[in-house]
């Protein structure tokens, strides 16, 4: 039985160190920043001061300057590898608004919860956008107005940069972008059809993460693992393996496809092999050798071997 599209494994970074990190590796860190020459407390949190010191020593260093120690900044500093961040988070939870409602509590900023937060955190800032969790126009329009008056790069997609200047914290996952210039497609307002924009919405939380072979998570997905992943996320099940998931929903020929269809390929050998999610304009959304990314459906690659789709959101 085929599960996985054979392709070459790529490394997983581990997580970054933050503001908002508390613990013995974040001490190690400030010790690190003490000796070449910073000012700070050694007291275990990675508040405003030590992030200063890590923009610092990055601009120094000729580093990208975003306070937070990843990979690079990691080994320039301690001249060791990346080590798994085993530290606790001193902030628990924050106070937002939501509709006019004051100090509401909201989880840790999650690749499950990005958009959300996003949105939020504009809404707070007097952006005219609803908080809906899907990443559409006003959304776009929004993000474009903050960028605009904020000296960021005017490009309405939600990179590191943006995502810091809106909510102080690090991007959990891959840029936040809409799809295409026409959102989700042709959608009709049906409750079927703002399940499929919910799951798109979900779907390109994770562009830009790494493909793994036997990937089932946002740390690394392969193509049938990315599908099960973004699918359970509304509520619905799909079975691990893209031959299995073949088995599931609804025939539809490709003149029919809508968002949030299942589109099937065999690639390496005879078989459903490889598996992802339309999203309309003959586009689709997998986990390929380029990570979780987006392509055309008409390409020469991905129509010689296309093989059909399901649809599991009917109506």
């Amino acid at each position: 039985m085929i599960c996985f599209m054979m392709m070459t494994s790529v490394s997983v970074v581990g997580a970054t160190f933050h503001p908002g990190d508390r613990g013995d590796q974040i001490v190690a860190i400030q010790n690190a920043l003490v000796r070449n020459g910073s000012d700070i407390a050694v007291d275990g949190d990675y508040g405003t001061g030590t992030k200063e010191a890590v923009k610092a020593f990055q601009e120094r260093h000729g580093l990208d300057v975003d306070g937070i120690v990843g990979a690079q900044t990691y080994e320039a500093l301690m001249g060791a590898a990346m080590p798994e961040n085993v530290s606790s988070h001193f902030i628990e939870k924050k106070a937002i608004k939501n509709k006019g409602k004051e100090n509401l509590m909201f989880p840790l900023v999650t690749a499950d919860n990005a958009i959300s937060v996003v949105q939020q955190a504009l809404a707070n800032k007097g952006y005219n956008l609803d908080v809906d969790g899907v990443f559409g126009v006003g959304t776009e329009q929004a993000v474009r107005k903050f960028q605009a008056d904020n000296g960021l790069d005017v490009d309405g997609v939600v990179g590191k940069a943006t995502f810091y200047a809106l909510t102080g914290e690090a991007l959990p996952g891959g840029p936040l972008r809409r799809f295409g210039n026409g959102g989700y497609g042709s959608a009709t307002g049906t409750a079927n059809s703002r399940l499929a924009k919910q799951l798109l919405g979900i779907a390109n939380q994770y562009k830009g993460v790494p493909y793994v072979f036997g990937g089932s998570t946002p740390s690394g997905f392969d193509c049938s693992g990315f599908t099960r992943y973004v699918y359970s996320a509304v509520g619905i099940s799909l079975p691990r393996c893209a031959d299995e998931q073949y088995s599931v929903g609804s025939d539809v020929s490709m003149s029919n496809l809508q968002p949030g269809d299942l589109v099937f390929f065999s690639t390496y050998e005879p078989g459903i092999s490889h598996v992802g999610i339309y999203i309309g304009d003959s586009q689709f959304i997998n986990a390929s050798n380029d990570g979780v990314s987006v392509a055309d459906l008409n390409s020469r690659y991905w129509a010689s071997r296309y093989v059909g789709a399901k649809r599991v959101i009917n109506g």
